[in-house]
């Protein structure tokens, strides 16, 4: 599977119940408290299974991953 950003969008919307008509891609997820810890671990394993990389503890930052367009650039660097 492809990881692009409507397969993140509906992830995100689905599972996090987060609503996406109301948060812009570069809207910060997880320092607003968007999202929490929790969100934070069903992410993770959800890049991993989704665009099939393996995350280290120094890739969860909030520069990686507090926002969707940081999340998709993650992803696309650490795939490519």
């Amino acid at each position: 599977m492809s990881f692009d950003r409507q397969i993140l969008a509906t992830f995100l919307e689905d599972e996090m119940s987060l609503d996406l008509s109301e948060v812009s891609d570069d809207d910060a997820l997880f320092s607003t408290g968007l999202l929490d810890s929790f969100g934070m671990v069903e992410l993770m394993t959800f890049i991993e299974t989704s665009a099939s990389i393996r995350l280290d503890p120094g890739d969860v930052t909030l520069e990686n991953l507090d926002s969707v367009n940081r999340i998709l650039s993650f992803v696309q660097k650490s795939a490519g």
